[in-house]
């Protein structure tokens, strides 16, 4: 099994509650803390404005980075899609992936053997409201058969987040179509998150497995607050 990071490390100018240098330390203790769970392969991946994430190298020479500049939208689910697409060919085929967000990291309680003890998943995770009609799963962490299933997952959640808002799902929904009968609305009304697009399809399509707990936590930074969050 290969560990799988994707990263920010320097933002396009929106403010942020992490300056670049505080999101490479909070990066070199996520790989710090794989390492110590005993992931020898570990791979990161990082669309920044710039190449800061390469001085992760003198820390950890044996990591494997690729860095990609890429346009970034508001959704940055749709950012973090992209980025793991357009460099999905560095990762080898036919190998488990345990794939996770920088700035996240395991901690008591990880085990990456779950997965070895729930043969036949495709995906295993943490998620909520799967009984609703609008559940999520967390894609700041989850293990994944292979990158061949990952694919298959992105590509769908990009076509679901942007196609959502043109479909019927109730009276809302209906009334939208309607009127974009009489005056076509460019582009999409609104976008569901990755982690909504991930539920949806692997609630139709694969064969999934929710934990209670990953054992992985990490501080979520919006604009101007910031959250310890444990998964």
């Amino acid at each position: 099994m290969i560990a799988l990071v994707t990263s920010t490390l320097s933002p396009n100018g929106a403010y942020t509650h992490f300056t670049p240098q505080q999101r490479l330390e909070q990066t070199l203790v996520t790989i710090s803390k794989l390492q110590g769970v005993g992931f020898q392969q570990i791979y990161l991946f990082d669309n920044s404005v710039d190449d800061s994430v390469y001085r992760i190298k003198t820390h950890f020479p044996e990591v494997h980075i690729s860095h990609q500049q890429q346009y970034t939208f508001a959704n940055k689910g749709l950012n973090e899609a992209l980025l793991i697409l357009n460099n999905l060919h560095q990762l080898p085929a036919g190998v488990p992936i345990f794939k996770i967000s920088g700035r996240y990291y395991p901690v008591a309680g990880f085990d990456k053997n779950i997965w070895l003890s729930n043969a036949g998943k495709d995906i295993i995770g943490f998620g909520t409201d799967f009984n609703k009609a609008v559940a999520n799963f967390s894609t700041r962490a989850y293990f994944i058969k292979d990158k061949a299933l990952l694919e298959d997952i992105l590509v769908l959640a990009i076509e679901d987040m942007l196609a959502y808002s043109k479909g019927v799902y109730g009276l809302r929904s209906f009334l939208n179509m309607l009127q974009s009968l009489f005056k076509p609305h460019l582009g999409s009304r609104y976008q569901l998150s990755l982690e909504q697009a991930f539920a949806r399809i692997i609630r139709q399509k694969y064969n999934y497995h929710l934990v209670n707990r990953l054992y992985i936590e990490g501080y979520v930074a919006g604009a101007r607050h910031l959250d310890l969050i444990t998964e």
